[in-house]
């Protein structure tokens, strides 16, 4: 039986190609270019591969995001009437809070009227109170003005109009 034949083909050229710079360049690109071509594909199947992974996430998020905005809908009418009352209750402890100076106010007030003075009409606004006293003698009048004169709590005393009635 005679002996099969081997046949080897060599493209590159004899091995004194090695020793030519196109010959090094060839036998550098065939051996470490191979690693290089290898490694990058890789690369690309792993990022290619991380997309499904990360596609995924995405639409996890994009659901996420939407359940999250019908429930902020939802409750909007709730949060908007929370909002209202937060706002009333601002208003209501501004009005606890200042209301004690008008208390105190007429507190002084009434200390500071002697005997055969009162008050007909008062008003009482945010820092200002309006009365119309009525004395019934000079000296009580004479008296009510300098207590008011006197007294540190009400400031920026105007007295208006004095007028002079006499009883019948």
């Amino acid at each position: 039986m005679p002996a099969a034949y081997t046949i080897s083909i060599n493209l590159l050229g004899g091995e004194q190609s090695e020793h030519t710079p196109i010959g090094r360049l060839i036998s550098w690109i065939t051996t470490y270019g191979r690693y290089i071509m290898v490694t990058t594909e890789l690369i690309v199947l792993l990022a290619f591969l991380s997309r499904f992974s990360l596609d995924r996430k995405l639409t996890d998020l994009k659901d996420e995001i939407s359940q999250k905005q019908e429930i902020l809908e939802v409750n909007s009418d709730m949060e908007s009437e929370f909002r209202k009352t937060q706002d009333a209750l601002k208003k209501i402890k501004a009005l606890i809070t200042n209301q004690s100076e008008p208390i105190d106010a007429v507190r002084t007030l009434h200390i500071i009227i002697p005997s055969g003075t009162y008050l007909q009409n008062l008003s009482v606004s945010n820092n200002k109170i309006t009365a119309q006293v009525v004395s019934l003698t000079v000296q009580s009048f004479s008296q009510f003005l300098l207590n008011l004169s006197m007294t540190k709590q009400l400031t920026d005393v105007d007295i208006g109009t004095v007028d002079k009635q006499t009883v019948a």
